[in-house]
């Protein structure tokens, strides 16, 4: 018999055709999706329907199809999880969507498509490579002192929210979060610090406390991370809040694996599509559709294409409600997501929240977009210095909360706000066994030395047990 290959031994979805296929069945499933169950219903909504002119659509596949094919097969630190997420739920439908809706025109759809898929080209080549080491200074504490300091923010913060925002005992549904996010968006203009304080606890110390329960079944840390999720969500509204656990736990499966393969989450995608669409069929309902194809898949490119038409023939934003606001008066009286809301989607209660590719075009045009994936790409390798030395599964997950939200925030809210500052600092205190390779496993700081560890030593034995390598 002969002997395998390489290319043989290699995980299914990471061979290049597989990933071709995936990508243009993810495509597929996301056109039909739009024709025949979102631009009927959601028209209104700018979720209108053109057909696409074949070249720019083939262009624009073609992009889509490359993009996979470059990006790294294996998961092997957060900038590839990080990269294949943004990927998913911003890029693809960012250079997709605008082929096929009509608020642009076609020339001006397909320019958008080739921009973002060449600012993702860079985050592809440069982001994921992991350029720069060392740059991030590291000062572990003990697993114990760790966890005593997540859980004292677990306190703290909690204590912050109660005494601003007070206890609700009632979830609202998905149909009434609109209100609640309105009530919530009042309290928080009153109340800034709630701003900063409640993406603190959803995006990092909540889910850090699940992943605690996942990892170590600490099932404690677990119940205390999903309510601190579920009082979140009757707070602010907020789905991601009370769907985070889910992400989190599939997450967790997926990255368990010894190469967890990247292009295996469009297959799920795909196959998440279409189970969501047939039991929509078999309900006679839309429900599952809209709320996880239209909002999360679909959403992204609609609201992209919002910016560019509402930013495209007047003074853009240029940082002047924010940082630069010293050098750049802003002359507008809402800022950007609510200038938008008004402008595109007719409603001035709309708060249309974006990816940093969107929030980069309202600031600074084209050129805006691609300087803020730059300061994207530099995230990206203090993320991957940051988490040296910590479990590739833990790294991993750690940041696949702050990964989503960039889908939907700009660069600078997402790392000051959204909790990507947080998670780094916690990850540079975070306890180390030592170094660890490349897929998270010990390895020697000398190999060159003849003589191995100690197997007895209370280090290496704690080092086996994961009380130091798993955090």
């Amino acid at each position: 018999m002969p002997a395998r290959t390489g290319a043989d031994r290699r995980p299914l979805f990471a061979r290049a055709p597989i990933v071709v296929l995936v990508v243009l069945a993810y495509i597929g499933v996301l056109h039909y999706a739009y024709v025949n169950h979102i631009a009927p219903l959601f028209s209104y909504l700018q979720y209108a329907y053109r057909d696409p002119d074949p070249v720019y659509y083939g262009i624009a596949i073609g992009v889509t199809v490359l993009l996979a094919l470059l990006l790294p097969r294996e998961i092997r630190r957060p900038s590839h999880m990080i990269a294949w997420l943004l990927y998913l739920v911003a890029v693809l439908p960012g250079i997709i969507v605008p082929q096929m809706a009509p608020a642009l025109d076609r020339p001006e759809a397909f320019r958008l498509g080739m921009w973002v898929g060449g600012c993702f080209l860079l985050v592809v080549l440069l982001g994921t490579r992991r350029t720069l080491r060392g740059f991030i200074p590291l000062a572990p504490m003990t697993a114990a002192n760790w966890w005593r300091l997540i859980g004292a923010f677990w306190v703290g913060l909690n204590l912050i929210v109660l005494a601003y925002a007070g206890v609700k005992w009632s979830l609202p549904s998905f149909e009434d979060v609109y209100s609640v996010r309105g009530e919530f968006r009042a309290t928080e203009s009153s109340d800034p610090a709630l701003a900063y304080v409640v993406p603190m606890l959803d995006k990092i110390i909540n889910p850090l406390l699940i992943l605690r329960g996942l990892v170590w079944k600490r099932w404690l840390a677990l119940a205390a991370g999903v309510l601190g999720q579920l009082y979140l969500y009757s707070l602010q509204g907020n789905k991601t809040a009370v769907l985070a656990p889910v992400a989190l736990l599939a997450a967790y499966f997926f990255l368990k694996r010894r190469h967890p393969v990247g292009p295996t989450i469009l297959g799920a995608g795909v196959l998440g599509s279409i189970v969501i669409m047939t039991i929509d069929l078999w309900q006679h309902s839309n429900d599952l559709t809209s709320l996880f194809i239209r909002r999360v898949l679909v959403t992204p490119g609609i609201v992209l294409m919002g910016y560019v038409q509402t930013f495209d023939p007047i003074p853009k934003a240029k940082l002047g409600y924010s940082i630069l606001s010293d050098f750049f008066p802003y002359p507008y009286q809402k800022e950007p997501p609510d200038l938008v809301g008004a402008e595109f989607f007719d409603n001035p209660f709309t708060h249309a929240n974006a990816s940093w590719l969107a929030d980069g075009y309202a600031n600074f045009g084209y050129a805006g977009m691609l300087g803020a994936t730059i300061i994207l790409v530099l995230l990206l390798w203090a993320i991957d210095d940051a988490t040296r030395g910590l479990d590739r599964v833990f790294s991993c997950l750690i940041f696949v909360m702050p990964g989503l939200a960039l889908a939907e925030s700009a660069i600078l809210t997402a790392i000051l706000t959204h909790g990507f500052f947080f998670a780094i600092v916690l990850c540079a205190l975070a306890p180390r066994a030592g170094p660890v390779d490349e897929n998270g496993q010990p390895e020697r700081e000398h190999p060159a030395d003849p003589d191995p560890p100690d197997p007895a030593a209370p280090e290496v034995a704690r080092a086996r047990t994961g009380e130091l390598t798993h955090v």
